[in-house]
């Protein structure tokens, strides 16, 4: 059955080979057992493994939290159409007050609570562009609020290289995601 699975890894044949494998921004519990042996085995024989982004480098997660903020002295509400606002703002609402049923009991277990992890995920988005928000906005469903505290794939991959004390490294710079996000014009949002 292994065999059949499309792996998304291909092989740079050189010696030693080079491995380029394809993942996805999913927690890892839901993509993981379906990583076939090859791509797992690829990932443990390699001892220097790159990523998109350097997901455990302080000065990265700080820059993407920077790069999702709107220029000093503006706020969402003035840049959004009035009634596109309103209803934000009560989306929100409504999310902030389901999500302590959307909480498994071990993430409160964990101690993650509703209103930590709202604060975390949503804190500060009237400061946030558009185009940030939406994608804020995508990721505060119920099922994603059950797999939070979940790393995704990349961070997991990561996570794990570092512990196996792999070289690691990153083929983009925040600037060259943050950039291209926040130049799209608010129709194309």
């Amino acid at each position: 059955q292994q065999s059949k699975m499309n792996s998304f890894l291909w092989t740079i044949k050189r010696d030693p080979p080079s491995y380029f494998f394809g993942t996805i921004h999913v927690p890892y519990t839901r993509v993981w057992d379906f990583v076939p042996e090859n791509s797992k085995k690829a990932f443990q024989q390699s001892h220097i493994v790159y990523f998109e982004l350097d997901l455990t480098d302080p000065y990265t997660i700080s820059a993407l939290t920077s790069c999702q903020l709107l220029p000093q002295g503006e706020n969402l509400q003035d840049v959004l159409p009035h009634d596109i606002y309103r209803r934000l703002k009560q989306h929100l609402e409504y999310v902030k007050l389901m999500m302590p049923s959307w909480m498994t009991p071990d993430q409160r277990g964990k101690g993650l609570y509703a209103d930590y992890l709202f604060n975390a995920i949503a804190g500060n988005w009237e400061r946030k562009r558009p185009v940030w928000v939406m994608l804020m906005v995508n990721s505060l469903t119920e099922i994603d609020i059950k797999s939070r505290g979940v790393p995704v794939l990349d961070l997991y991959l990561a996570q794990e290289a570092e512990r196996l004390m792999k070289q690691t490294g990153a083929v983009e710079k925040v600037e060259e995601q943050c950039h291209p996000l926040n130049g799209l014009n608010f129709s194309q949002v």
